[in-house]
């Protein structure tokens, strides 16, 4: 067996993700809301909380990756592509391994592998969950290439980089990136990137999270969630998990309810705060899971699926979108989402930059 951890969530529109669950994910919830999901908002209010919303499970995963400092940055012709106006600019996210911690993986997978763009520059930022003495980075030597040596068990490593792409006209052959390791290979074309959010299942219980968006050089703000989704003592749909900026550094946290409302209409709600406990806005939107219509309940509380939806700020005024997949569980723990978050521009943003809302 070889892996370690990924999601799925909803809202309509994002990462990416994708720092996944903790081994000892605790049930609490926000101390200053009364969550009912047939009420607006679901009872979330625009007051702030406890930093990671009282969670110290929650609050530990935030160490789980680090920065990365790129010998690349600097080096004889990466500083001309990286800081070409011109140049094509997106924001990749790859996590591998087991989607939420499991203590009964006890076989060792080897992911060591490399991310290849075919023309351009690759920055690695960040690298999630590598074990110190086990997982690594070798010396970089090629723009183009970040090689990796990664072995998983009970939960998951990645990586988040940024690809530079320079215009080139006379250029023939589309380019591409490449990730490939002994368990899973894939290409990606750089329309894929513009909006890509994919999590693929390999026939043991890992998987690998692919999350990816292009930026700008005036972006609107985005980035991407990942967390535990699943069901708590009472059987009420709960998630909660960590909100990242679009190079994948936790810049706060999420919380909120998911289910079926009065309105047979399945549907999620919950509140964001910063990395100090203060209000950033509300979230609201529908989800779908994946089984059929004559599917049993044990069958949903176990489903994948997608949500979708909205982020508000005090006023009750839409300021984003987010979008995601889910893996369910009856036990909050062991299941997971991950997905993608993109804040709306403002007039000078809109001006200076061609970007759309499509695809988040």
């Amino acid at each position: 067996m070889r892996y370690k951890s990924i999601i799925t969530l909803f809202f309509a529109g994002v990462f990416l993700l994708a720092i996944g669950c903790s081994e000892n994910a605790t049930e609490t919830t926000s101390v200053t809301d009364d969550p009912n999901i047939n009420e607006a908002y679901g009872g979330y209010t625009a007051t702030d909380e406890a930093v990671g919303f009282g969670d110290d499970d929650l609050l530990a995963s935030a160490g789980d990756d680090e920065e990365f400092s790129d010998v690349m940055l600097g080096s004889p012709g990466v500083d001309s592509v990286v800081s070409d106006p011109e140049a094509e600019y997106y924001h990749m996210r790859i996590v591998w391994g087991q989607p939420c911690y499991d203590s009964t993986i006890s076989e060792i997978t080897d992911w060591s592998g490399s991310l290849t763009l075919s023309r351009g520059a690759v920055i690695l930022r960040r690298v999630v969950r590598f074990e110190l003495g086990q997982d690594y980075i070798p010396t970089r030597t090629d723009r183009t290439v970040v090689d990796w040596v990664s072995y998983t068990t009970v939960h998951n490593d990645g990586i988040d980089v940024d690809l530079f792409v320079p215009v080139d006209t006379e250029a023939v052959d589309p380019v591409t990136v490449s990730f490939v390791t002994g368990p899973y290979s894939r290409e990606f074309t750089l329309d894929e990137l513009v909006a890509l959010d994919t999590i693929v299942y390999m026939e043991d219980s890992s998987a690998v999270a692919f999350h990816a968006f292009q930026l700008n050089r005036y972006p609107c703000q985005r980035g991407f969630l990942a967390g535990h989704w699943g069901f708590n003592d009472d059987g009420e749909g709960v998630f909660r998990g960590q909100w990242m900026t679009h190079r994948g550094a936790i810049s706060g946290y999420l919380n909120g309810n998911f289910g079926i409302d009065d309105n047979d209409m399945k549907v999620f709600f919950g509140k964001w705060i910063d990395l100090d406990g203060n209000f950033e806005g509300l979230i609201s939107g529908i989800w779908g899971a994946h089984p059929n219509s004559h599917a049993n309940i044990n069958a949903f509380r176990h489903a994948g699926g997608w949500f979708e939806g909205h982020i508000f700020d005090a006023n009750e005024v839409e300021i984003g979108v987010m979008a995601g997949k889910f893996k369910s569980a009856p036990w909050f723990k062991n299941g997971f989402f991950q997905g993608r978050w993109k804040l709306h521009c403002d007039a000078r943003a809109e001006e200076e930059v061609d970007d759309t809302e499509e695809g988040l």
